[in-house]
Formats: C-alpha cells, sequence, structure tokens
C-alpha cells in the first residue's frame, strides 16, 4: 500500500474531496494529486500541512510514509483517561468502560477496538517517559518482552517494561521495585500494552 492510496482512504473515511484538501493545506489540486498519484513524495512539511487539514497526529502519518509492513489503519478518535477516570476505574476487564466515561477525545491509528489514551499525571511510575502527554494503550494487543505497559497493582496505576527472564516475568519500573509474576500475585495485577508515547505539538 504506498502513501498516495493510504492518504485516499484517510480522505475517503473523513469525507474530504482533493479540492477541500489542497484549500486547508495551502497548495494547488496539482500538488494534492501529485501526493495521490505518488508522483511527489511529502517531506516534513507536507507531512506537517497534512497534519494540521487531516486533523490528525504527524506520527500517524510518518507511519504510513516509512511504508512498514502492517495491517491498514484509519485514524479515528479514542478516549482518553485522565488521572481521576482511571482512578475510578472498578473493572479491568471492562474495556468499555474508557469509552463511557470519557470526556475527551484523540485521533489514533489502531485497530484494536478498544484503545485508548492516559495521561502521565497521577501514574506512580512512567518509567522515563514523564515527557509524554499521553500514552497509547492497547488491551488487545499482545505483550512481548521488553514491552511497556500499563500496569494496575494494589499501589495504583504505572507505566513498566515487560521483561522475561528465566521464564520469569519481570515489571520493571524508573521508581518503584520490580515486579515478579507469581501464582499468588497474578490475579491482583493487570497490565495492557502501551504503544505509543504521543507528545503535542
Amino acid at each position: 500500500m504506498t502513501f498516495g492510496e493510504e492518504l485516499r482512504k484517510i480522505m475517503k473515511a473523513q469525507g474530504i474531496k482533493a479540492i477541500t484538501l489542497a484549500r486547508r493545506m495551502g497548495v494547488s489540486c496539482a500538488y494534492v494529486s501529485q501526493l495521490l498519484t505518488g508522483i511527489r513524495k511529502p517531506g516534513r512539511e507536507t507531512l506537517l500541512k497534512l497534519s494540521k487539514a487531516l486533523e490528525i497526529p504527524p506520527e500517524h502519518l510518518l507511519i504510513i510514509e516509512s511504508d512498514l509492513p502492517t495491517a491498514t489503519k484509519f485514524p479515528r478518535k479514542i478516549p482518553i483517561l485522565n488521572e481521576i477516570k482511571i482512578r475510578e476505574w472498578p473493572d479491568l476487564d471492562d474495556l468499555a468502560y474508557p469509552a463511557h466515561v470519557s470526556n475527551d477525545f484523540e485521533y489514533a491509528t489502531t485497530d484494536d477496538p478498544h484503545a485508548f489514551y492516559i495521561t502521565p499525571k497521577g501514574l506512580l511510575s512512567c518509567c522515563g517517559l514523564e515527557l509524554c502527554d499521553l500514552f497509547l494503550v492497547e488491551p488487545g494487543k499482545n505483550i512481548m518482552h521488553g514491552d511497556t505497559v500499563l500496569l494496575h497493582s494494589a499501589q495504583g496505576f504505572s507505566i513498566r517494561k515487560h521483561i522475561i527472564r528465566d521464564n520469569m516475568t519481570i515489571l520493571v519500573g524508573d521508581k518503584e521495585d520490580p515486579i515478579i509474576f507469581t501464582e499468588k500475585n497474578k490475579e491482583q495485577l493487570k497490565s495492557y500494552k502501551v504503544s505509543q508515547c504521543i507528545k503535542k505539538l
């Protein structure tokens, strides 16, 4: 799938015509046509203009431009959980909770139907990622060695690294002692994959 084909699908999903996109970007229709047909490759400035015109984070366009062999995903608005809403989450297995209680939404490129953002404020630990404005959490994604995860324990929520060593699963934080998954504590621990650290422009 080329950048132009992906761009065309995003435009179709949002109901935006080439002439409208061109006007929002401050460029000619011919310029947009060249992007769609692949004649012109988008540079950094063009990606920023597209991001603003389509109201999607520039990171999503950069992912498309990198031609990663991933399934086609379309930007959509997903809920943002702040420090109050996430602390009030009564049942972490209820993945519909974020969408039901959130008052704020932001665009994300994800195929996880239960994906949501969280803010770093209120987390016990951010695993060295305090400068992030938002964390993209994808509960439906498999967690692998080295992945960043959102962990809920008896102490609260934190961002940690998921490490597998000597057949043990260890959750490592930057301000707290490591937690080792055991038969005794696994029922009290819940973790979801954190896929992205978003810094707003």
